[in-house]
């Protein structure tokens, strides 16, 4: 009898062995899992961050051809006043309204304070490093601004900048 029970006993410490290395290969793969899984979402949070400084560029862009293109009809538009004084046909002037109606689309609500206002209004002049410096400086000013218990509408409306790209900036930012 005592025979048979140490077969049992070997028997139960094998299939209780066996068990403890499964269950440890399988926790293992999870945690190569999560780590899999938290690179992919750090990857993701870049792409979606340099998609939209790309989309913003480009919109600036737009709004600064948009600018050029306003002051080349006027300065046009002077030269042919002064030529020739002639009745503007309808479609020119629907196609100015439109491009008037887009640009004001497009513009940035200007800030209360002077120095943002003047950041603001020298943004599309500046060279690429100075750009992404100025991110910076908005960056810094929107965690500061949370930090002092401002809500993200509150910072919104301060900065001139929409509450989504707030709160992208915030999400975008944190510290883990």
């Amino acid at each position: 009898m005592t025979i048979f029970l140490l077969i049992i006993s070997f028997l139960l410490n094998i299939i209780s062995l066996f068990a403890i290395v499964i269950l440890y290969t399988r926790q293992n793969r999870f945690i190569d899992l999560e780590k899999k899984q938290g690179r992919m979402i750090q990857e993701m949070e870049e792409t979606i961050s340099t998609y939209l400084i790309e989309m913003k560029e480009e919109n600036e862009a737009f709004m600064n051809s948009m600018n050029r293109n306003n002051q080349e009809q006027k300065t046009g538009k002077q030269a042919e006043i002064k030529e020739a004084p002639s009745p503007p046909s309808e479609n020119m002037g629907l196609q100015a309204t439109k491009r008037l109606n887009a640009s004001k689309a497009y513009r940035k609500p200007t800030v209360n304070t002077e120095e943002s206002e003047v950041e603001n209004d020298w943004a599309p002049l500046l060279p690429v490093e100075d750009k992404i410096h100025q991110e910076d400086t908005i960056v810094n000013r929107v965690i500061t601004m949370q930090s002092d218990g401002h809500s993200i509408e509150e910072i919104a409306k301060r900065l001139g900048k929409g509450k989504t790209e707030i709160e992208l900036l915030l999400k975008f930012n944190q510290k883990s």
